[in-house]
């Protein structure tokens, strides 16, 4: 419970901070508190909730919103450096995130790579509006995960687009697709039936759910007797 109020307290004042203060020293203050790069991206998480649901209330007007969202932008940056100081890693593990074009909701997906940059995943991020660099990248890369991230409803002919792209293109024994985002969970069984893998509703999920399919995969392999990659399913799958 104290650990509760202790961050409800922080988030109180970085969140007045984000709405009245550009050139208040986040990191800083964050980092005073002992809070590591996990914590600080789940403070910047819950303010852009906040932000959100102020916004969905009307207790806060479209400029001081875009304002603000303009600061969690330029915090996360910041931590994205500092945080190859804080847990240095060797990437063996690579993604590919793919957004549809027209998608506005890119903070979130900002945080939720930041978040598998944490974990060791080594990331990529395109736009639908490069399409055709997308049969190539996957042809060419060794992606062990390819996440879509779909927040905007009205988006679904070009995230139909991606997924013949992927269909077509991906190397499916090497590679697992996922989906996050509230679109994605609205159209679950649809993305399911084009060959997505699994619906994220966080990034929290998105991440436990690459890393048990890919220690499921292995697992397979190494009873079988086969070194696969990461994400490699069973040749029985």
């Amino acid at each position: 419970m104290a650990d509760v109020q202790r961050f409800i307290s922080v988030l109180d004042k970085v969140y007045s901070k984000v709405l009245t203060d550009g050139d208040f020293d986040f990191v800083g203050f964050m980092r005073a508190r002992s809070l590591g790069p996990s914590d600080m991206l789940d403070l910047l998480e819950a303010c852009a909730v906040r932000l959100g649901e102020d916004w969905g209330c009307d207790s806060l007007g479209f400029v001081r919103v875009v304002v603000a969202t303009s600061r969690l932008q330029r915090i996360l940056r910041t931590l994205s450096q500092e945080n190859r100081c804080f847990e240095p890693f060797v990437c063996d593990r690579s993604m590919l995130l793919i957004i549809p074009r027209g998608e506005s909701h890119l903070f979130a997906v900002s945080l939720m790579e930041e978040r598998f940059r944490l974990k060791g995943w080594e990331t990529r991020l395109v736009f639908t509006d490069r399409l055709l660099d997308v049969p190539h990248l996957l042809e060419t890369s060794d992606f062990q995960l390819v996440c879509i991230t779909w927040f905007d409803s009205t988006l679904k002919n070009q995230v139909e687009t991606v997924l013949h792209a992927i269909a077509t293109s991906v190397n499916r024994e090497r590679t697992c697709v996922i989906a996050g985002g509230p679109a994605a969970e609205d159209h679950s069984r649809w993305l399911e039936e084009r060959g997505v893998e699994k619906i994220c509703s966080n990034a929290h999920i998105a991440i436990k759910t690459a890393e048990r399919l890919g220690a499921t995969r292995n697992s397979a392999h190494s009873a079988a007797g086969i070194n696969g990659s990461l994400l490699e399913p069973s040749q029985s799958a």
